[in-house]
Formats: C-alpha cells, structure tokens, sequence
C-alpha cells in the first residue's frame, strides 16, 4: 500500500512539471560575428625598406556602430615588437631590416561593447638592397645621429629620372637597434680588393660599419687599432686615399693608418716624425688624389701643436711609415712650411696640376692666405714644395667662413658664411671673390627663408648626373662628379635640415647655375653633421 502511495506522487509530481515550458533556450543572445575583407588575393606582402606601407581592409560587426570598433596593427617578428598603428587601414613607413624571411604583419579588431576580437595575420617580406648614393648623417636630439642613405638621380649611376629617388631612412638605428651615441663629426667610405667598409667618427668613438651586412657595427674604438688606448679617445679627422694604399685615422691628435689593399682590420700604433719624435697634433691633412709615379710627397698635414706642415713621404721611401718634417721650402725659399708664423689651419684641398690647396689665418693680423703645395715635389731635389701664396684680402666675408671647398679640375676656391656661397678664381696673388648661391631665395613663387649653410662642398666622386641650362632655352646633362656642390642648411624655426644641389655651370670659371629652377633639395632631415658619397665598388 505504501508502494502505491509513493508512486502516485512521484507521478503527480512528474505531471505537474510537465505544465510548465522550459525558459532556458530563450536566456542566450545571439551576436552578430566580426568580418574582416582584405581585398588581397594573398596574405603574402612585400614592401621595400624604408617605403610606405598600405594595406587597406573592410572591418566590420553588423548592427554595430564602427565608433564601437577598435584596431591594431602590429608587426612582430626578427627581434622587432612594433606598434604600427590603430586605424582599420594601414598606412606607415616600413623600416626595419631587411630580411629574407617574413616578419608577421597582425591586425586585429576589437568589439568594445561585448569583448569579441578578430585577428588576422599576414607575411610581411621587407625587400630592397642599398645602392651608391648620398650619406646623410643628421641628430634630432642635439646627442645622438643617425644616418640615411639617398639613392638619386644626382648620386647614384643608374638613376636616370627624378621619380627614382628613393631615400633609406636610420639606415644605422634600424641595423643596430639605437642612434649613434653622440655626434657624427666624420664619414668615409672605403671600397677595397673584396671589401667594402663604411667609418664613422664622433668625438670620443670610432666605429667600422658592414654595408654589406645592412650597416651593421662590425668593431668599434679599441677593436680598431694594434695598440689599445688607455683613457678617453678624441677622434679627429678620418680619411682616406682614392687610389690607395692608405686609410688613415687621427686620435688624440696623432696619425695611424692601415693599408687598403686587403681586409686590414687594425690601425697601427701612431705614426712618428722623421726625426723619430712623436712631438705633433693633426687637425687638418690630405692625401692626394692619384698615385704617385716616384719618390713624390704623398699628401700634407697640418700640427697645430708647433703650428707647421708635415708631409706624408713617398709610399716608396724609406720613411715611408713616418711624417716627414719638410726639408724645402717655395722656389723663392720665402715660404718654409716649418714656419708658417702664428697661423691656424683651416682647410686643405685639392687644388689644379697635382697641388694641394691650405687655407690658414694669420692670428695676428687675421689675415687668410692660401697656400698651394706642390705633390709633385719630392721635398730632396730642390725648394718646390710650395709653389705660391694666395692672400684673400679681396674676398668677402672671408672672416665669416664656416666651409671651404674645392677640387683637382680647377683653379677655383668655394667658401659659405651663414648664408652665401663665394667662388674665388685662384689666377692671381689677391683673388677676387663673388656670390654665386644664397641660402633665401625664390622660385615657382616660393620663398625659402630662414635657412643657415653649415656645409658645402664640391661633390666629386658621386657617380650620378646633373642638369645645367643649355643653349637656346635646352637642358643640358652632366655628370655629377666635379660639377655640382651640395650645400647643406639648417632651419632654426622648421627644425629641418636640407642638401641642396647647386650645379656647376662651367668649370674653371666660379660660375654655378644661380636659377632656382635646376637646383635639387633634398628634405626631411634634422640638423645635418656630415655627408659623404657612397660606393658600392
């Protein structure tokens, strides 16, 4: 009896639920799913370094204000974490290394109001290859550098149109990941048998860089020299022969060299004088330009420590691993390059017939001479080591020069103040100077202002080609080397630092193309340190 009782109600309990409807189903929203649409037949990319990517997508949730909607765009991979930006399209400069393999290119799309994401991931191939061009090393900070590299029609062979250009930006801070501690004060590019080498200089750090390793540090400071230096290393100038055999570096006023002939990774230890002393500082000095046939002086230096000239001796002498103090003087045995007086160097260059131009200022009575050294004495024979002084007094400003330049293809001196460019024809004892570039100018009805020249100098070993006016209203193209100087200026409001190219119209005349019309700007810069031409053989 118990049993049944107990089964009428399991049944009438079992009963009574069954009149009530299950409510659970209705208690699930369902959303609406995020979209992502390409447009691209391949999740593949390729971009060359240093250009703008973009990469435009369709993101999407229906019934869902896209203000709701947020992006990402993020590129990993190579040892780079990078944030590229939060906009549903893409559209960003590229620069990290080059590299065979892909990076990973994410984006991804968020749903604010209920946390739904959707990622999509492409593979992105950062291509290019570094050709001869232009180095620009500038700072933004006013402590670090950095250097990019401008592949034009003005510097680089195969470049024939204007629309070639093509600028690789931080081609050094993308490489090694950070700026250049400290301010590059000098470049040079070396190209030897089966190698090819890139230095830099600030004043406390020298470093070698592999182009062909994407500009990546290879040895820095003592790593670069036989003997290493105990305290801090002041870095001067760097330089470097065109036709070998020598690549010289100053440190702590004094020379060392290594040959250029195979992979010498070291410089030696200090050079001596010819009198076996070490009593010298080089500030200036320069190689010649072609090799020597004999016994000839190989190039001049300037100690301001005794303020006097040495000379490289001939790569065939005796003392060919030493400085020689000078054993002639000029012809007329006035001028005597151990006594220049109380003089300071301020520049040497090349100069017409194998000579060497020295740009000094008399300290006392503030006079500027150029003295015009002979290379092909051989400082035994006879007194020809000097063949004639230039006193400068009928040139311009010349108190207010920050640069001079000048090359082997004429008789011609540049010098730039704060805004001008004067060209002096050395053909007599007082050249004359006159203004042929101006820092303000206007064209196509644009004004440029406010801009400060901080360097020019006469390109002479850039492979690419420049344009001068011709005859009856014509074009007329050149070869950049030997015809065109870049002028470097500053802007001290704008920030910005800028090359200009400001062709040569004549060679052995002073006169350069003044019409805004064929000069070249190069843009984007910060404050410019150095600049230098770069060979890629």
């Amino acid at each position: 009896m118990k049993f049944k009782i107990f089964l009428g109600v399991f049944l009438l309990g079992l009963f009574a639920s069954s009149c009530f409807e299950d409510e659970s189903a209705k208690d699930v929203t369902l959303f609406n799913p995020l979209m992502i649409n390409d447009f691209l037949s391949s999740t593949e990319i390729y971009v060359t370094q240093g250009d703008r990517l973009r990469v435009k997508v369709l993101a999407y949730k229906e019934g869902t204000d896209d203000a709701k909607l947020e992006y990402e765009w993020r590129l990993e991979g190579h040892g780079q974490h990078l944030d590229l930006g939060h906009s549903m399209i893409l559209d960003t400069v590229i620069n990290v290394p080059m590299n065979r393999d892909a990076y990973s290119l994410l984006f991804k799309v968020t749903d604010t109001e209920y946390g739904l994401t959707l990622s999509k991931k492409y593979n992105l191939y950062v291509t290019g290859q570094y050709v001869a061009g232009l180095l620009v090393a500038d700072t933004k900070d006013g402590m670090t550098s950095d250097i990019h590299l401008v592949s034009s029609k003005n510097f680089t062979q195969d470049y024939n149109r204007e629309e070639d250009k093509h600028v690789f930006w931080n081609v050094y801070s993308v490489n090694n990941g950070q700026n250049v501690n400290g301010l590059i004060q000098d470049m040079k590019n070396v190209v030897g048998r089966g190698f090819l080498e890139l230095s830099i200089a600030t004043d406390h750090l020298i470093e070698d860089l592999d182009p062909l390793d994407n500009f990546t540090v290879m040895r820095r400071n003592n790593d670069m020299f036989i003997k290493p230096f105990e305290g801090e290393m002041n870095v001067g100038k760097l330089g470097t022969s065109s036709s070998g055999p020598y690549d010289i570096a100053v440190v702590n006023g004094f020379l060392h060299k290594r040959t250029q002939y195979e992979e010498v990774i070291t410089y030696g230890v200090g050079l001596v004088l010819s009198d076996l002393s070490d009593d010298y500082y080089i500030t200036e000095y320069k190689y010649r330009s072609t090799r020597p046939r004999g016994y000839e002086i190989y190039g001049v230096a300037f100690d301001k420590k005794n303020q006097r000239f040495l000379a490289f001796p001939s790569i065939y002498g005796a003392d060919k691993n030493n400085l020689r103090i000078f054993k002639r003087k000029s012809a007329d045995g006035k001028l005597d390059p151990n006594k220049p007086g109380n003089v300071d160097c301020k520049y040497i260059g090349y100069g017409p017939n194998n000579t060497l131009y020295a740009v000094i200022q008399n300290l006392d009575s503030k006079v500027y001479e150029v003295w015009e050294f002979n290379l092909d004495s051989d400082d035994e024979s006879a007194d020809n080591v000097v063949n004639r002084r230039y006193i400068l007094d009928q040139c311009p400003e010349i108190d207010k020069a920050i640069s001079f330049s000048s090359q082997a293809m004429e008789s011609i001196l540049y010098y730039a103040t704060g805004d001008k460019v004067y060209t002096a024809l050395m053909t007599s004892e007082h050249p004359k100077a006159y203004p042929k570039f101006s820092a303000s100018y206007t064209h196509d009805g644009i004004t440029v202002s406010n801009e400060k020249i901080t360097e020019i100098r006469v390109v002479d070993e850039c492979p690419g080609k420049v344009e001068i006016p011709g005859e009856g209203g014509e074009t007329e193209t050149l070869a950049s080397g030997r015809n065109m100087i870049t002028v470097v200026t500053y802007n001290d409001v704008t920030k910005e630092g800028k090359v200009t190219v400001v062709p040569i119209r004549s060679l052995s005349t002073g006169e350069v193309v003044e019409d805004p019309k064929f000069y070249r700007v190069y843009d984007g810069f910060g404050r410019i340190l150095k600049t230098t031409c770069f060979h890629t053989r």
